[in-house]
């Protein structure tokens, strides 16, 4: 027989609700990879550059315009002499990072930009997809995530910042917008980290 788990009654609602062992688990799994993502560290001055070659080794195309948009949201680029997130490789360096984490949080990370994409439509009945949005619109529908009761929500919008700064800021061109004069050494190879 399979173990059940209650949870806290929904607003609104009476009695406690059922969460089955395979849901648990399955919560559990994404929850785990988003902690994984918003917990990933890289310093800029710790960042090589990435250098034009392969191409994008975990998104596709489609997944790279969707991250840009969001990227563009997240960072505030454009302004103040910071460089748009188009004219770096900043989703270059994000893909790299992504790289080198296992393949489930890979397919977590590529199932949440999709899910991002097409919120609007199915979360909050608007008939536009993240990207065909307006920048007002967009930023009102990140603070949603940002804010969201839902704890999976914050955590997913967690991860999106994180990658999204690491891979923007890791940029040499966006060092004199937060006046960094770059590292005193010569940089060593790019370094990741969980801490």
């Amino acid at each position: 027989m399979a173990e059940r788990v209650y949870l806290k009654p929904m607003v609104g609602t009476t009695g406690p609700r059922l969460l089955s062992r395979r849901s648990f688990l399955r919560y559990t799994a994404v929850t785990a990879g988003l902690v994984t993502l918003s917990r990933l560290r890289m310093t800029p001055a710790l960042a090589a550059p990435v250098t034009p070659g392969p191409g994008l080794q975990v998104f596709t195309p489609s997944e790279a315009e969707i991250f840009t948009a969001i990227t563009e949201r997240m960072v505030g680029a454009g302004h103040d002499g910071m460089p748009a997130v188009r004219d770096t490789r900043a989703i270059y360096t994000i893909d790299q990072a992504v790289l080198q984490l296992d393949t489930n949080t890979q397919s977590q990370l590529r199932w949440l930009l999709w899910g991002f994409q097409w919120g609007p439509p199915l979360l909050q009945l608007k008939p536009k997809t993240f990207t065909a949005m307006s920048p007002a619109e967009q930023d009102a529908y990140i603070r949603s995530w940002a804010e969201s009761s839902l704890e999976v929500r914050r955590l997913a919008f967690r991860a999106l910042k994180n990658l999204s700064m690491l891979g923007y800021y890791a940029q040499d061109s966006t060092w004199p917008g937060i006046h960094y004069s770059g590292p005193w050494a010569p940089r060593p190879p790019r370094v990741l980290s969980l801490g």
